[in-house]
């Protein structure tokens, strides 16, 4: 068999050194000389020392060492480290707005970022049994219509789902086409989102991005609101929604265990003060939903609205309305 190129054999020696080595899995001088003879390529030491520094020269962290009077190589640092991929893997496979077949293909690829060795153990523990997951095959194409769109500054078109009783999806309206300008792509609460400017509403509409079909990007060029922000509309919109209602300032009441959780919600920068030993106030902006209600209603009286007198009021009139 005729030796395979040199550029052939320090592309095998990186792939071998990335696919199977870190510090807990060296390799000797004598095992890389075997691994080349059993891929075609003639090596001996001063061969693995020279393919070696080649590697090192180009960026490629191989660690060369002694452990005794053995001479071992591995690699040391790589672009994710172990603990960053488990944790992107981790974040896709608990995704909901990714199905399960394709976070599988994609914490696939992620666990190519590592070696063999700790392959199996993030595919294990990144898959949870169970999982809800979106339904939505064409969710990744969808997010690159939005994105592209905002890159160029273009509006798009799209059709938006509901859900009978019966579960079955059907298109909302008998199929109506949206036109919006689509101002980011936000991911809240294991959602993902596309914040865009309705003309037919005059106003930011949070899309969710599992529930929109058809996207398509328009030539015309769509209307960037110079007032939207990012975070304030997550904290804001997203996390309490949107529903019809106009952005309030509330004023809750809660006991200190719950500073956390109001943080949590709507961010440190809220204004907060001490009311007793017990408790203190925190003044929040929110559109003042339903789920808003729902979210204070959870800590069963811990956090409790107290101003506005008309928003306490709107409160109560749920509550009594649920009661019936």
């Amino acid at each position: 068999m005729s030796e395979p190129n040199t550029k052939g054999r320090l592309l095998f020696l990186e792939h071998y050194l990335l696919d199977n080595t870190d510090d807990n899995h060296p390799v000797t001088a004598e095992k890389l000389i075997q691994e080349y003879e059993d891929n075609g390529y003639k090596a001996n030491r001063s061969t693995i020392r020279d393919d070696i520094s080649v590697l090192q020269a180009f960026g490629i962290d191989v660690i060369s060492e002694m452990a005794g009077k053995t001479k071992i190589f591995y690699i040391g640092s790589r672009l994710f480290e172990l603990a960053e991929i488990k944790m992107l893997a981790d974040a896709v496979a608990s995704s909901r707005f990714i199905t399960a077949d394709k976070s599988e293909g994609i914490i696939n690829k992620l666990t190519g970022l590592t070696n063999e060795h700790n392959r199996l153990q993030i595919i294990n523990g990144a898959l949870p049994v169970n999982r809800l997951k979106t339904l939505s095959p064409g969710i990744f194409r969808t997010v690159d219509a939005v994105s592209t769109a905002i890159a160029g500054g273009k509006k798009i078109s799209f059709q938006y789902i509901d859900i009978l009783p019966t579960k079955e999806i059907v298109l909302r309206h008998d199929g109506k086409e949206y036109k919006v300008s689509p101002q980011a792509l936000v991911w809240d609460d294991d959602r993902y989102y596309a914040p865009s400017y309705s003309e037919e509403k005059n106003c930011i509409v949070p899309f969710r991005i599992d529930r929109m079909r058809n996207v398509a990007v328009l030539d015309d060029n769509a209307y960037i609101d110079p007032q939207f922000n990012i975070a304030d509309y997550s904290k804001m919109v997203l996390q309490m929604f949107d529903g019809n209602e106009e952005e309030r300032t509330v004023t809750l009441i809660a006991e200190n265990r719950y500073m956390l959780n109001i943080i949590d919600r709507f961010g440190e920068d809220i204004p907060t003060a001490i009311v007793d030993g017990k408790h203190f106030s925190a003044k929040v902006t929110v559109r003042p939903s339903s789920t808003f209600f729902s979210w204070v209603f959870q800590f069963c009286g811990g956090i409790r609205i107290t101003e506005p007198t008309e928003i306490v009021s709107a409160y109560r009139s749920m509550l009594e309305q649920a009661m019936k």
